[in-house]
C-alpha cells in the first residue's frame, strides 16, 4: 500500500493519496485546488505509474475537484448520496464499499456539517473531513449545517470505531495531522461529558477559531 498526506497552508486543508501498488490504482480524497499540490499530486502519481481510480469529498463545499478531474477526465467524484451540489458521478451512502485495485474503503455517513459529509475508513485509517477536528468540532460555514447531526454522527458513529483507528482530519487548525479514535473519545473537549442538548445549545454560540468553543459545564 501507499499514503500519503498533503497540507495546503492557504487555508489548512488536508488531502490524502491512497494507492494498492500491486494493481497500481489510487484513490485521492479532498484534493486541493492549490496548483503546486496539484501538480505535485500528479507527479507522484506519474513516478508510481499509478493511474487514478476514484476521486472522494467528504463533503461538497470543498469542490477542488473539479479542477483535478480536468487532468484526469473519466476519473468518477464519488460524494456523499443527500448531496445539493451538481458535482458527483457516484453518489453513495452509509455502508456502501468503494474498491480500488485490492483495497475497500468503508462510506460512513456522517451529516451535520453538511447534509452530504460521509467520513471514509481505509484499513485502520478514518477520512472524516470536516465531521470531527482533532480535539475540535465542524465549523458552521454552510445553510444546511446540523449541529444534533454533528453531535449524532461523531458520537454515534465515529466513536463507535474502535481506539486504534487513526483520525486523519480535513483541516489542521491546531498543529495536529492525526489523532485516535480513543485519544478523541476521551480528550475532545467539544464532545467530552456533553449531552446532545448542551452541545447544541454551545454549538449557537461558537465561532470559527479554536478557543471559542464554551466549555462543558459553562455558559
Amino acid at each position: 500500500m501507499y499514503f500519503r498526506q498533503f497540507f495546503d497552508s492557504a487555508n489548512a486543508a488536508m488531502s490524502y493519496l491512497l494507492a494498492d501498488l500491486p494493481s497500481k490504482q489510487a484513490v485521492v480524497i479532498d484534493p486541493s485546488s492549490d496548483p503546486c499540490q496539484s501538480l505535485l499530486l500528479m507527479s507522484l502519481l506519474a513516478e508510481r505509474e499509478l493511474t487514478l481510480a476514484h476521486i472522494l469529498l467528504t463533503h461538497t463545499h470543498r469542490q477542488a475537484a473539479n479542477d483535478l478531474a480536468d487532468h484526469y477526465r473519466g476519473t468518477p467524484i464519488v460524494v456523499g448520496k443527500h448531496t445539493r451540489s451538481s458535482i458527483g458521478d457516484r453518489l453513495v451512502e452509509h455502508g456502501e464499499t468503494i474498491q480500488f485495485g485490492d483495497e475497500r474503503i468503508q462510506v460512513i455517513a456522517t451529516p451535520g456539517h453538511t447534509t452530504d459529509s460521509v467520513s471514509y475508513l481505509w484499513r485502520d485509517r478514518l477520512f472524516c473531513g470536516d465531521a470531527l477536528e482533532l480535539r475540535g468540532c465542524a465549523r458552521n460555514v454552510a445553510d444546511d449545517c446540523d449541529p444534533r447531526r454533528i453531535y449524532d454522527s461523531v458520537v454515534t458513529r465515529l466513536f463507535a470505531l474502535s481506539d486504534e483507528t487513526l483520525v486523519f482530519p480535513g483541516h489542521d487548525f491546531h498543529g495536529r495531522t492525526v489523532s485516535t479514535i480513543g485519544e478523541e473519545r476521551t480528550h475532545n473537549p467539544f464532545f467530552l461529558t456533553r449531552s446532545r442538548d448542551d452541545f447544541v445549545t454551545a454549538f449557537s454560540t461558537y465561532r470559527p477559531g479554536p478557543l471559542h468553543f464554551p466549555a462543558a459545564g459553562k455558559p
